[in-house]
């Protein structure tokens, strides 16, 4: 390996001469790095790491010639390759820099060697020699780092393409869990909803069977009541005939009363006649009884005769008078007949008028009456139908709430395929995560997000339990721990990584929220909540691809 090095003495002596001279080489050598902007970038900070670089190359250059090439000076000489590429610095300047050094090196010997031009050749063949074997065993060692740097960079980007698409899979497939979730909540209230919905269905084909009896009995009451009424008519309609009778009769009642009164005054007027001449006959048997006592013996048979036509006069004249006191009796009554007789006419009139109206009224009342019994014939008939039809739903319903509970039982073995297959996702994302790695992180806090709000969405429908106080905050999860530890001022203000806080805060909250109105039996504001859950976690999942995108990109060089 080394058959054409001078030996260690002459490198020593070499060095020797050299080192007084290489601080300002080594000044010459940096001022150069810092003036180009392709290498000064990948020193970091030059006040610090400068003064830092210059002794351990110092040390580099007093191993290498001060020692035999051993096994440590092999080492160094990789560590040096590897240092090279972990800040991914470029072949052509990683030889430039061995040829700025060579050439700085050169003039400081030559300078050296001045008073001694015999020993010159010697000492550039030992300089040459131990910087170019230097040179190509940690250049040997860069090549193999950054074929090695590749190849593990090419498996990681590959890991990381895997996760990535391993966590999209996921984010894709669990998209459709709120639905499922939903869907099999809506199918159970469905099933619940559809038998408790035949049950009635069921209750109203009674209801309208019993309706339609009772609309069947109505029809049957209003024709009895038509009939009735039709009868009643028929009954009013006598009854406006005997009250027409009874009027005629009280008509004729009245004349026949009228003549009677003409009579009785007739007959006034005939016992007037009668008082007056039993009156004068009364005076004659007077004068006949005085003319008898006058006569003497002779007129005692004639004043008999006179005493008893007097008497009879008398008894004439009373007569007369008692049948004028009787007659002046009937004629009252007959006033007060009369005056009843026009009274019961009166009644009799507005009982024919009153007898008209309710005729009226019932022929009214016994129209409607029909019309309501064709109605209700009609309504027991569309209630026939009505039964008929409500028998069908009621057996379409329990039909659809059958299948709702096969559905049911299709929704839970989906669910139970969905979560093997998420139990698979997650064995395979632990197997390609690197925890180093910023971006493999967004990508597994994806499918930690998507993992988590389905485990939300589980224990609400009912198919896990997660008590509220097991749930982690935003703070305690691995995106929370991940996120708040990443101290780089620069990533700190970029607006990628300021997106990631907001939905994952909200996403957290509503999470909490929908879990405590799960517990409180408040199902509308869980399915709220888990809405704002569903919206939040998908802007984070956009978030964390934005922030992996500028951690490729922009943020490619910075540093946690």
């Amino acid at each position: 390996m080394c058959g054409d090095i001078r030996d260690t003495a002459e490198t020593k002596e070499v060095w020797t001469a050299l080192k007084p001279a290489m601080a300002d080489i080594m000044d010459g050598f940096y001022n150069g790095v810092l003036a180009t902007p392709e290498i000064a970038d990948k020193l970091g900070n030059p006040d610090k790491n400068v003064p830092h670089l210059k002794s351990a190359q110092m040390k580099h250059w007093d191993y290498i010639f001060n020692h035999e090439p051993d096994g440590e000076f092999e080492a160094r000489a990789v560590r040096i390759g590897e240092a090279h590429v972990r800040i991914n610095l470029e072949a052509q300047w990683y030889l430039a820099s061995y040829g700025r050094l060579l050439k700085e090196a050169l003039p400081a010997l030559v300078k050296r060697y001045r008073f001694s031009p015999g020993k010159l050749p010697g000492a550039l063949q030992a300089l040459v020699g131990r910087l170019f074997l230097d040179m190509i065993m940690s250049y040997d060692a860069y090549e193999n780092g950054i074929v090695r740097k590749r190849s593990e960079e090419h498996q990681r980007e590959n890991e990381l393409a895997s996760l990535r698409g391993l966590a999209n899979t996921v984010s894709d497939i669990n998209e459709v869990s709120l639905g499922m979730a939903t869907l099999s909540d809506n199918t159970r209230r469905a099933s619940k909803n559809g038998q408790a919905i035949s049950s009635a269905a069921s209750e109203l084909v009674t209801s309208v069977e019993q309706i339609s009896q009772t609309s069947d009995s109505a029809a049957d009451e209003a024709n009895s009541t038509n009939a009735a009424v039709n009868a009643g008519l028929d009954a009013m309609l006598d009854v406006s005939q005997r009250m027409g009778d009874i009027a005629d009769a009280s008509q004729q009642s009245a004349e026949n009363l009228s003549d009677l009164h003409d009579a009785s005054e007739q007959i006034g007027e005939f016992l007037s006649v009668i008082e007056n001449i039993a009156n004068q006959t009364n005076l004659l048997a007077l004068n006949a009884t005085i003319e008898a006592a006058r006569a003497g013996e002779a007129g005692k048979g004639f004043a008999v005769v006179a005493n008893e036509v007097k008497s009879l006069a008398t008894q004439a004249a009373k007569a007369t008078e008692d049948i004028a006191q009787r007659i002046d009796a009937l004629k009252a009554g007959m006033l007060t007949t009369q005056d009843s007789i026009s009274v019961s006419r009166k009644a009799v009139d507005r009982g024919q008028e009153t007898i008209a109206s309710a005729n009226d009224r019932m022929q009214s009342v016994g129209s409607r009456i029909a019309g309501v019994s064709g109605r209700m014939q009609e309504i027991s008939a569309i209630l026939q139908q009505q039964k008929e039809a409500s028998q069908e739903i009621a057996r379409s319903i329990t039909g659809v709430a059958d299948l709702a509970v096969e559905n049911e039982a299709q929704l839970q073995n989906m669910s139970n395929a969905l979560q093997a297959s998420n139990d698979r996702f997650s064995s395979d994302a632990a197997t390609w995560f690197d925890a180093g790695s910023d971006r493999s992180i967004c990508e597994m806090a994806k499918i930690d997000h998507v993992l988590f709000k389905k485990r939300v969405v589980d224990t609400i429908i009912g198919r896990d339990t997660w008590a509220t106080a097991d749930v982690p905050n935003h703070h305690e999860c691995r995106l929370g721990k991940w996120y708040e530890a990443i101290e780089n001022a620069e990533i700190r203000a970029h607006p990628a990584y300021k997106a990631l806080a907001a939905p994952h805060a909200r996403a957290h909250t509503a999470a909490h929220e929908a879990l405590q109105a799960h517990g409180d039996g408040d199902a509308d504001t869980a399915s709220a909540r888990l809405t704002d859950l569903n919206t939040s976690s998908r802007e984070l999942v956009d978030a964390l691809d934005a922030f992996s995108q500028a951690l490729q990109s922009e943020l490619k060089d910075c540093k946690r």
